[in-house]
């Protein structure tokens, strides 16, 4: 078996792992953006991904997804149950909010379009609302709900509230724990940690192609600080 193949395995082989990475790599252009990566995705947990543009934030999520392949190393999935929120310009401009579900619909056998149709009313959406139409923080929503009405076991978002008002940033912890499957995990990349660094059990900090974990309240506890303000000391200087 080569280095680089991508392999499925049952939850027996796993316990309470979703998802290993065992010595990773990746490069762009022949550009070297990850290096010999060792992670493991545990059940149960909200996982933050943080890093500077360009240090491979994205380019880790779409090896996860298994989007892209690995140059090296190998990436064992013990769950088929993988969502990963689709970029806003895959619809078309004519879409409006119901065609967007019906999109979901569509390409996901385990969307729950009863779901997405009563969180969608919740939020206030119409759903003959052309998608042009929608503000930036309005679309991100509405991609978070569809994604997180795909049921699985592991979902993936890249940058997914940037847009959000604060008084969603605010509750989007309950948010996920109120719609989200029973022991589901998220790996979310984003830069504002300052706003999100509550929802997460543990923070993956990429820099330099290397992967820096920490689980969230013991890096409070032993550093006096925040996530945010240790990873301006250590990463941003």
């Amino acid at each position: 078996m080569r280095d680089h193949d991508f392999l499925f395995r049952g939850s027996g082989d796993s316990g309470q792992l979703l998802m290993e990475l065992k010595g990773v790599s990746k490069s762009l252009d022949e550009k070297l953006i990850l290096h010999r990566l060792n992670v493991q995705l545990p059940r149960n947990r909200i996982i933050g991904l943080a890093g500077r543009n360009g240090s491979g934030k994205s380019t880790l999520l779409k090896l996860m997804a298994g989007i892209w392949k690995p140059d090296e190393g190998r990436i064992f999935r013990y769950t088929k149950r993988i969502s990963y929120l689709m970029p806003r310009d895959i619809f078309y401009s004519w879409m409006r909010v119901r065609d967007a579900v019906q999109f979901y619909q569509s390409h996901y056998q385990n969307f729950a379009s009863e779901k997405a149709c009563g969180l969608i009313e919740n939020m206030g959406f119409d759903r003959k609302t052309l998608l042009r139409k929608l503000s930036d923080g309005q679309r991100e929503l509405l991609m978070l709900i569809l994604v997180i009405c795909v049921e699985s076991e592991l979902y993936l978002l890249d940058e997914p509230l940037t847009g959000a008002d604060a008084a969603f940033k605010r509750d989007v912890r309950r948010f996920l724990m109120e719609y989200l499957p029973e022991g589901a995990s998220i790996v979310m990349a984003t830069h504002l940690l300052r706003d999100f660094e509550q929802l997460f059990d543990q923070i993956l900090f990429l820099d330099h192609g290397k992967i820096v974990e920490k689980d969230t309240e013991e890096l409070r506890e032993t550093c006096g600080m925040s996530v945010e303000q240790y990873y301006l000391e250590r990463f941003r200087k």
